[in-house]
């Protein structure tokens, strides 16, 4: 039997790559994570909010343009990831399950898309720069760097 694109993703804090999703004061889920898009020899570096209702479609988004690699402070990234957080008020680190989305944002695709893979099966891709990339099974909330 084939198994088909995810409904929805699983994600677990864990200390590595997975550190800002929970859940609000209101219910809604959050991701707050850096993504980054490499194009041209040129590396844009972002700081993305990502909000779900409580089934886990997305509800709204703030994405920020830190700047191009190199081009701006150190710890310009951690203090608009702080600013960011403190945005959300009240919230608890969690693990959350978000559906398949994607938007359009500073001329670029970001998301999490589904890829079909070639002899078959599904990727999950962190995008623009598929810094994370989830496998199945998706409840173990299994991913790639």
């Amino acid at each position: 039997m084939s198994i088909g694109a995810p409904q929805k993703i699983h994600l677990i804090p864990d200390g590595f790559h997975i550190h800002n999703v929970g859940r609000l004061s209101d219910g809604r889920l959050f991701l707050v994570d850096g993504q980054l898009e490499f194009e041209n020899r040129v590396t844009r570096d972002f700081v993305c909010t990502f909000i779900f209702d409580a089934d886990g479609h997305l509800t709204d988004q703030s994405i920020e343009l830190v700047g191009v690699r190199g081009a701006y402070a150190d710890g310009k990234v951690s203090e608009a990831v702080a600013r960011h957080l403190a945005v959300l008020g009240d919230h608890v680190t969690a693990d959350i399950w978000i559906r398949p989305f994607h938007v359009e944002s500073h001329g670029t695709v970001f998301g999490f898309i589904p890829r079909a893979l070639e002899g078959g099966g599904w990727r999950v891709e962190f995008m623009p720069g598929n810094t994370l990339s989830f496998y199945p099974p998706w409840d173990a909330g299994g991913y790639d760097t």
